[in-house]
């Protein structure tokens, strides 16, 4: 649908202008922007009935996702606007607190309720939920609704405390969805609003108001802004209404039908503004003033409680008595004048010695200390008084202030008087003179506490101590009266120096009665008192006003602020304040005048702008604003916010629900602060990311997880985010200077053309456009508007044309800008991305004379072809000696001016020249080249980018869509190798592989994180995140196709990303033919869409459900980030005979990026096997983790598999507990095949190559069977050599002993004990590395002797294979072992049960650390133990001290072998752990209350303090994330709870620091280590193997566990 031209003037303008308003019209396709409304009502109450089923609601889902304890608004409770009607979706995450306390979400938006019963702000109702039933632990908790009404309205989370039974309730957040407005029922977007502000006491009767509405249309103005149409006081103002609830009949004035009654004057009013939209297609919207009344209305007479008085607000009596005395001196000077500041002191010098001395305002502050001295005599020393005593337990002060009494008792007395200050007095509700007064029970327990009031003094003394006492306290008091009595002084010269002497003044003259010395801050009112026989009495009233910098939130009248008194208030002596109180029922009377007035209005009008919005009390504006939306739900609120403070200004827009606030440009002061407003309340910057289409198969994976697929962020939803509140941006208000005022007369077009362009709704004032040379004075202005203007005068046709330019930009989707300030000339493009078409706007901004010649021949460049010059036009004369506009006594005139305008190419020679290009991107451009563009000047013109750049956009989403499924099935033959190239590979991996690494760009960028997608993703997130086109990567887009490029080519490295190529390959082409400023955009819908179908795919292709169907996005995230770290770089064996014929058998796993990417450093077995559960077997990935298995086997030696691998060729084997996590991942691998052939195949048939086969062995190939028989035969025979090459070859920093390799099986108690003090055998492996502070070649931590999580995991393989054995599927049923010393050639048979039997047996005895009473029953030496109740870290160390150290392993060994723990001792060992190891990602690898415990790991640290230097403390403290994943293991082992969903619930709570970090890490993955309490540590893997997988894993534990 078309809106209609009633813009066309006559031929006046020229059928060039015609032609081209005719042109706007038919371009402005309002039907593309928004959906139509097909009832079509014709009253406000129908249309009331109706709002209530509107129809352009859209399918978006809108989300708002709760923090802290899941009852917390995010954003700090910042209002969260919704863009359109539509579906809300409340989250509240799975783990946090109330998640699990059946919450419930409760609003006061009313869906389903009875459309006839009026919305009340106070009355909650439930909040849907959404399509999840239930909470099971682990899923997100979803609310939905749908949002089919405007309006503001809030919400609360409500739960019960499972203990208490106490209902709680979150804290209050809000939401608001911005109307639509309709003109003739047809919706239009707020931001194309033109709206023009009418004086309304200047327009004439109504019968002359057509006209002025006329005019208003053809100018192209779609909403009239009116000032009160009351009845207004005697001061002529405007804003001073008389009566709220009358209409004024000087609108009516002259009517052939006389018009007296209220509901007939409201009638013809509502007719009037109804006709004025039907014909003219304009809005109407009404200025409310809600804060004051006029001084003469006459109900304040008859309510003068409405305002502040002495009777309701007393602290005001002596504000009063200083304005009365103000007065009075005033008239003793009726008749002179004040013209000089020499003048202006004496008159401040009689102020402070005649009037202010008399009043005696001191006594309104201070004690009246002889009165206080003597309730004292008559209170304190009496026989019945209840006496504090003297103790440091009830002593007011502190025990060490009391100590210090004897030495200093002046120091009492200080604190004494500081304390009675500050609480001891009280302020009686009457506010008399000595009022004040003290706080008896609060002083005497000071003084009977007072060891120097008390002591050896008599009743006298005390007396005349208590007397200087309150002298002191007084003193205080008298220098803030002093303080005060400077502001009254200083506030006084500032205002009668800005009314009478300052030239920027009214220079107000003589003073009289009608132009006094001070405005008075009261108005006297006579009321006639019922409760005193109806006797009249004089009552004063507040008067309204302003203070300069003052917090709107508090109440300036308040008892809060003495700002009468102190003369703050810059008055308006023609309005009273209104007293509204904090409820209805504070001032009844006055909030029903007000709510009958607000909805008055509502009735008639389709828009509110509140008066003086920040003095408005808030909850007020609340009430009134519901009770206007009661009548018209869809009413636009705008207003002004001079709060000084946008956080000030996000809570009055959220708690009122404002559609937008007012905003001009004349209050600019040059070029440079008006495009930085443009830019500040614009649109988005063009080229803006946005979200693209979803194909078919990513909005099944959305519908199938709606809490999000490997985020919280469903992405088939919109996450709501706080943003500015919009603009409605003024070339001028009505009640500031106009151009010819401030600027230049020039400058009014050029000022006007900038606001057209601004993406935001816009106005003006009446006689802005007919330049008026100043501001009409809303007091003193009687004349009229003129009603005979020629339209085609001026620069009015200049106006049609702006508007009709925002209709268009606003209606066609022109939502992105940019803007160039190049000195006065401000060059703005306003692109539409749904027509690819732009509109181009220069103007040559004349702030002042000196200025004009600036600027006038510079070079634009443009770039796009430019396909249609507009017009280009200026101010060529201004006909100022003209005096109609002086002297006309009736009418308002302008001033009289030449424009010189020209249309479409004749602009070229008078504005500009053009020249087009290729620039060096191969894109058309245009220079223009302006000439004689004098300031004030402005020129429009369309460009557009060629039809085969929007053939490539169109071609660019039709692949995004992909219809065909070319994208999804080019996954069809892509492994989870694959993907780990497409999505991740970090630079040193790729180097390896191909000799060139990850995508570099210019800093602070740099290097990205991943050169697959991922890398890209993670950039192109943040981007998105802040719309940040400024970020290095979109210039690097903008300036090349080198990432295109980089992207395609690196694909090649594996044949099954070839179809994946082909798709990406077509849509760069295409992507490279588009402008430049258009790629970042493109690029990233391009580059996201590959990577969500990518990450979807991958989840598919895991073979293990948990994964695939987990309620938990973190899940699937966790696998996904797997995939990173297994792949194709440094070969897992460089011996071909390994794995020989195994696709991908150099496929390895990386311990973590990026220090452990490539290279000898890249396989680690205990990393390797710590990590393989969680990142190969949960994922399904069976035989990837079999060819580690194999891999690894290959390498055994010694009955101990290497820790540092080096692909097989130089492997140390210098780590005692890799071959048992490699046996515990025998054992999980085993347990994850499906089928007992695939088991018995694994054991017994899976060929191992030996690279160090036994001497004794015929065949180098073993089975996996024969790998375990070894390992277990070897420990239990004894492990003793030397590491091969042992030297400073292999480490520079070991000591000769540490090369030396021992392990020995303890038949007692069935423990495996080895290492010494100058090696580490377990992962807590740091060798000390400073020569400085003596720790070089020391292990700080050796844990030599039996560690508790080898020896948990001993008996786990034991138990396995004992089970295995008794069931024929392993065939040795224990091991060999020397029957003694003396008999050295004779062996036993150990059995695998016997032998897990001794460790059961033994476990608890010797490990366990009990309660000092339980001693004797378990192997503890007491004085060692600085800890109970927990389970030793090693036993039978060198160093017994470290045995009884608590870290981190005890989870392990719960983990793997839970048999072996007493329940109620693990249960209470783990809540130990929870509270002293625990951190916010990771594990303290040391009790805080060690000695030892050092919290921050730095490795480049040599400061010679020996525990920390060179990162000593390495296992002394920082927090180590993957030890996490086993105390989550431990908690599913042993933790018993009401039901499954509550220990699912715990464990998510656990990890609610997890998921925000991995949603916020650069490689979207869990670090190595933090440092104390989760701070970052510099010198940790930024991603770490075992970090995920443990943590995977433990998730995966989690569901196959029954409570």
């Amino acid at each position: 649908m078309m809106i209609s031209n009633n813009n066309s003037e006559s031929s006046n303008c020229g059928v060039e202008y015609k032609k081209l308003i005719d042109s706007f019209s038919e371009k402005i396709r309002i039907k593309d922007h928004c959906i139509n409304n097909n009832n079509n009502t014709t009253n406000a109450s129908t249309e009331t009935k109706n709002n209530n089923n509107i129809n352009n609601i859209n399918q978006d889902v809108y989300t708002i996702t709760l923090v802290g304890n899941g009852s917390e608004p995010p954003f700090n409770a910042k209002g969260l606007v919704l863009p359109s009607l539509g579906t809300l979706r409340i989250i509240i995450p799975a783990g946090l607190e109330v998640a699990s306390y059946n919450p419930q979400i409760y609003t006061n938006y009313h869906h389903g309720i009875d459309p006839t019963s009026s919305f009340q702000r106070d009355k909650f109702y439930i909040f849907h939920k959404g399509n999840i039933t239930g909470y099971n632990g682990n899923n997100d908790l979803i609310f939905e609704q749908k949002i089919e009404k405007y309006g503001c309205f809030d919400y609360y989370v409500e739960w019960e405390e499972v203990v208490s039974k106490d209902v709680k309730r979150g804290e209050l957040g809000t939401f608001q969805i911005n109307p639509m407005l309709k003109i003739n029922q047809q919706l239009i977007p707020s931001e194309s609003i033109c709206l023009q502000t009418f004086l309304t006491k200047c327009m004439g009767s109504i019968n002359q108001w057509e006209k002025h509405i006329e005019m208003a249309s053809k100018l192209g103005y779609n909403m009239i802004h009116y000032t009160p149409v009351q009845e207004i006081g005697e001061s002529g103002s405007s804003y001073s209404i008389y009566d709220q609830q009358s209409i004024s009949s000087k609108i009516f004035e002259g009517m052939s039908t006389k018009i007296t009654n209220e509901d007939e004057k409201l009638l013809a009013l509502s007719s009037f503004i109804s006709d004025a939209e039907k014909k003219y297609g304009v809005l109407g919207m009404i200025d409310l003033v809600w804060n004051h009344t006029a001084n003469n209305s006459i109900w304040l007479s008859q309510h003068p409680e409405a305002g502040y008085n002495t009777d309701n607000s007393p602290h005001l009596k002596s504000a009063v008595q200083l304005d009365q005395a103000l007065q009075e001196y005033g008239k003793t000077l009726f008749g002179k004048e004040i013209n000089s500041i020499e003048q202006l002191e004496q008159v401040i010098n009689d102020v402070k010695a005649k009037v202010l001395p008399p009043l005696k305002l001191w006594e309104y502050y201070v004690l009246d200390v002889e009165k206080e001295v003597e309730i004292f005599k008559n209170t304190y020393f009496s026989s019945g008084r209840s006496k504090e005593h003297i103790s440091s337990s009830c002593s007011t002060f502190s025990p060490s202030f009391l100590k210090n009494i004897v030495s200093n008792p002046n120091h009492e007395r200080h604190e004494q008087i500081k304390s009675i200050s500050k609480n001891g007095i009280i302020r009686a509700p009457s506010y008399e003179r000595y009022s004040l007064h003290i706080n008896l029970d609060y002083t005497y327990k000071i003084l009977d506490t007072s060891a120097t009031f008390l002591n050896n003094t008599t009743p006298e003394e005390q007396i005349q101590k208590y007397r200087d006492l309150l002298s002191i306290v007084n003193l205080e008091i008298y220098k803030e009266f002093d303080h005060d009595t400077e502001a009254i002084l200083k506030n006084i010269f500032e205002r009668i120096k800005y009314e009478r002497v300052s030239d920027h003044g009214p220079k107000l003259g003589k003073i009289t009665k009608s132009k006094p010395l001070l405005t008075s801050y009261f108005t006297m009112v006579q009321y006639r008192d019922p409760l005193a026989n109806n006797s009249i009495r004089e009552i004063p009233l507040a008067n309204n006003g302003w203070i300069f910098n003052h917090n709107p939130t508090i109440d300036f009248a308040s008892s809060e602020s003495r700002a009468y008194l102190r003369r703050d208030v810059i008055v308006w002596g023609d309005c009273v304040k209104m007293r509204y109180g904090q409820s209805p029922s504070d001032n009844q009377w006055l909030w029903n005048h007000m709510k009958t007035y607000t909805q008055n209005m509502a009735r008639i009008f389709h828009a509110i702008r509140i008066d003086n919005c920040h003095s408005t009390p808030i909850h007020l504006a609340q009430y009134l604003l519901d009770a206007a939306r009661e009548i018209r739900p869809d009413i636009y609120i705008t207003c002004e916010l001079f709060t000084g403070s946008e956080e000030i200004d996000d809570i009055f827009v959220k708690k009122l629900g404002i559609n937008s606030l007012i905003r001009e440009a004349m209050q600019c002061g040059d070029s440079s602060e008006l495009t930085r407003v443009l830019y500040r309340y614009g649109g988005k910057s063009i080229g803006s990311m946005q979200e693209p289409p979803l194909s078919e198969y990513l909005s099944d994976c959305c519908s199938k997880n709606v809490g999000g697929i490997t985020s919280s962020n469903n992405y088939s939803s919109k996450s709501l985010k706080p943003i500015l509140p919009p603009a409605l941006f003024m070339d001028c208000t009505h009640d500031n200077e106009t151009p010819y005022q401030k600027r230049t007369i020039a400058d009014t077009i050029s000022n006007a053309a900038i606001v057209s362009m601004s993406v935001c709704a816009i106005g003006s004032t009446r006689g802005y456009d007919e330049i008026f040379p100043k501001t009409i004075d809303l007091v003193n202005e009687t004349r009229v508007y003129n009603t005979d203007v020629n339209l085609s005068t001026g620069i009015l046709p200049i106006r049609s044309l702006l508007s009709k330019i925002h209709l268009e930009l606003s209606c066609n989707g022109y939502d992105e800008i940019h803007i160039h300030q190049d000195g006065n000339l401000i060059f703005i493009q306003r692109y539409s991305p749904k027509l690819n078409e732009s509109i181009f706007m220069v103007a040559h901004c004349s702030f002042s004379i000196q200025q004009q010649d600036q600027d006038n021949d510079k070079e634009l460049h443009v770039p796009c072809k430019i396909s249609q010059f507009l017009f280009g036009a200026k101010i060529t004369n201004a006909h100022i000696n003209r005096n109609d506009w002086k002297t006309n006594t009736s009418k308002l005139n302008g001033i009289d001016v030449d424009c010189e305008v020209h249309y479409n190419d004749k602009v070229l020679n008078q504005f500009c020249q053009t020249h087009e290009y290729i620039n060096e991107n191969g894109s058309l451009c245009t220079t223009l080249k302006l000439s004689n563009f004098r300031a004030g000047s402005i020129l429009f013109f369309r460009g557009e980018i060629p039809k085969s750049n929007i053939d490539s956009i169109k071609k660019i989403e039709s692949f995004i869509l992909d219809e065909n499924k070319q994208l999804s099935n080019s996954f069809d033959n892509v492994d989870l190798i694959d993907m780990n190239v497409l999505l991740f590979r970090i630079n040193e991996e790729e180097k390896q592989v191909i000799g060139h690494g990850a995508y570099h760009i210019q800093n602070p960028v740099g290097e990205l994180a991943f050169c697959g997608l991922q890398g890209f993703a993670t950039v192109l997130n943040q981007i998105v995140k802040y719309n940040d086109l400024g970020n290095q990567l979109c210039e690097n887009l903008r300036k090349g196709n080198w990432a295109m490029d980089y992207i395609l080519g690196r694909l090649d490295q594996r044949v099954a990303l070839k179809s994946v190529k082909q798709w990406l390959s077509q849509c760069f082409d295409q992507l490279k033919q588009l402008p430049r400023h258009l790629i970042p955009m493109y690029f990233y819908q391009i580059i996201i869409t590959a990577y969500r179908v990518a990450v979807n795919k991958s989840i598919e292709k895991m073979g293990n459900s948990f994964v695939r169907d987990s309620d938990s996005w973190f899940s699937r995230a966790l696998a996904v980030t797997g995939i990173q770290f297994f792949g194709v770089s440094t070969p897992l064996i460089s011996n071909p005979n390994v794995l020989e014929g195994v696709k991908d058998r150099e496929a390895s796993l990386a311990a973590g990026f990026p220090h452990f990417a490539t290279g000898y450093m890249r396989s680690w077995g205990r990393d390797t096997f710590i990590s393989l559960r969680g990142i190969l077997l949960v994922t399904g990935r069976h035989q990837e983790a079999i060819n580690i298995i194999v891999g690894f086997g290959s390498c055994l030696r010694f009955g101990l598999i290497p820790n540092l691998l080096d692909c097989g060729t130089k492997p140390r084997f210098n780590s005692r507990d890799s071959v048992w996590w490699y046996l515990r991942s025998i054992q999980d691998t085993y347990n994850c095949l499906p089928t007992e052939k695939e088991k018995d195949e694994f054991l017994n048939q899976t060929k191992v190559y030996r690279l160090f086969p036994p001497a004794n062995y015929i065949s180098p190939i073993s089975t996996i069977s024969e790998i375990i028989q070894e390992i277990l035969q070897a420990h239990a025979t004894g492990i003793h050599f030397r590491e091969p090459n042992a030297g400073r070859e292999i480490d520079d920093r070991m000591r000769d002993e540490g090369f030396n390799i021992d392990i020995d099986l303890n038949l007692t108690n069935g423990f495996l004990y080895g290492g010494n003090r100058s090696n580490c055998g377990t992962w807590m492996d740091k060798m000390g590395e400073s020569t400085k502070a003596n720790n070089y070649g020391e292990p700080a931590t050796p844990r030599d002797g039996a560690p508790i999580e080898i020896t948990a995991m001993l008996y786990s393989t034991l138990s396995w294979i004992s089970e295995l054995y008794k069931l024929d599927k392993f065939k040795h049923g224990g091991v060999e072992i020397k029957k003694s010393e003396a008999e050295i050639n004779k062996t036993d048979i150990l059995t695998y049960q016997d032998w897990s039997q001794l460790i059961e047996t033994n476990f608890e005895k010797y490990y366990y650390v009990p309660s000092s009473g339980d001693d004797k029953k378990y192997v503890i030496n007491s004085n060692y133990v600085h800890r109970r109740y927990i389970y030793k870290d090693v036993v039978g160390s060198a160093n017994i001290f470290s045995d009884y150290q608590l870290r981190p392993n005890v989870c392990v060994a719960m983990s793997f072998a839970p048999k072996l723990f007493n329940e109620q001792h693990a249960n209470k060992c783990i809540d130990i752990i929870r509270n002293s190891l625990v951190g916010p990602i990771g594990m303290k690898t040391l009790d805080p209350n060690d000695p030892n415990y050092h919290g921050n790991y730095d490795n480049s640290s040599d400061s010679g303090y020996k525990p920390t230097s060179r990162g000593f403390n390495y296992h002394n403290g920082p927090e180590w994330v993957w030890c996490y994943g086993f105390f989550l293991e431990s908690i599913v082992q042993f933790k018993h709870f009401p039901s499954i969903s509550t220990k699912n619930h715990l464990i998510n709570s656990l990890l609610t620091k997890h998921k925000l970090y991995i949603e916020n890490d650069k490689r979207y993955s869990l670090p190595e280590l933090t440092n104390r309490e989760g701070s970052y540590c510099r010198d940790s893997c930024d991603s770490q193997a075992w970090s995920i997988a443990t943590i995977l894993a433990s998730l995966y534990q989690l569901s196959l566990t029954r409570n």
